[in-house]
């Protein structure tokens, strides 16, 4: 069951039990700025058959750091290592609520675009801890000007990793086919918290409350 890979989804069964009130954490749901036209980051979902729902926010302006103590004690009290502030909101909201979460450095984009689409038999991605991973037709990647920075539900790409220079950022919360991840994890051999989510049921609705909670954190 995914709701018992989240804090919220454990309280929730445990306060039905002993009926009590569940308190959900702060989210922020204000509007964003309207973006300038060459601010856009424009979306295209190319393989809808796999890709259920992907909601995006855009960070302009934002100080990459270490994160505060409170943070930094509570993921690695779960097993997560502390990395940068906006690295560890995402996997902080993904052991809170369930949604994993991905960020990408804008400036390390060759085009302000995701598309999303199976992946070329032969094309490479290079994850964030180095290894080069062989895709197939049976996965998906999230790209941009043609190039796979992300494999779809699995895990990211080194190319456009946030670091201590990013100041902008587009984060992103997906809905997938959750057959095509395991199918997919099991091929890569690649198993890690992110997969150990994606390839259950996850609630649509948790991409927009997960990119609330990010933003309010």
């Amino acid at each position: 069951r995914s709701d018992w890979l989240s804090i919220i989804g454990c309280a929730r069964d445990f306060a039905a039990f002993n009926n009590l009130n569940l308190k959900m954490p702060e989210l922020n749901k204000e509007p964003g700025k309207k973006p300038k036209k060459d601010q856009t980051v424009k979306i295209k979902v190319d393989c809808p058959d796999v890709v259920n729902r992907f909601n995006t926010k855009v960070f302009r302006g934002i100080t990459v750091k270490p994160s505060p103590k409170w943070l930094k004690s509570r993921l690695e009290a779960y097993g997560i290592p502390s990395i940068n502030n906006i690295v560890d909101i995402t996997n902080y909201v993904m052991v809170e609520l369930g949604q994993p979460m991905h960020a990408q450095d804008l400036a390390k984009m060759k085009a302000q675009e995701i598309v999303i689409r199976k992946a070329k038999k032969g094309e490479k991605v290079t994850t964030l801890l180095g290894e080069t991973i062989e895709l197939t037709p049976d996965q998906f990647v999230l790209t941009q000007a043609g190039t796979p920075t992300v494999i779809g539900g699995i895990v990211g790409g080194n190319t456009t990793g946030v670091d201590e220079n990013t100041t902008d950022i587009v984060l992103d919360a997906g809905n997938y086919d959750q057959n095509n991840i395991r199918k997919s994890s099991r091929q890569l051999k690649i198993q890690n918290e992110t997969v150990l989510r994606y390839d259950k049921f996850l609630h649509p609705k948790l991409t927009e409350i997960a990119l609330a909670r990010a933003a309010y954190l």
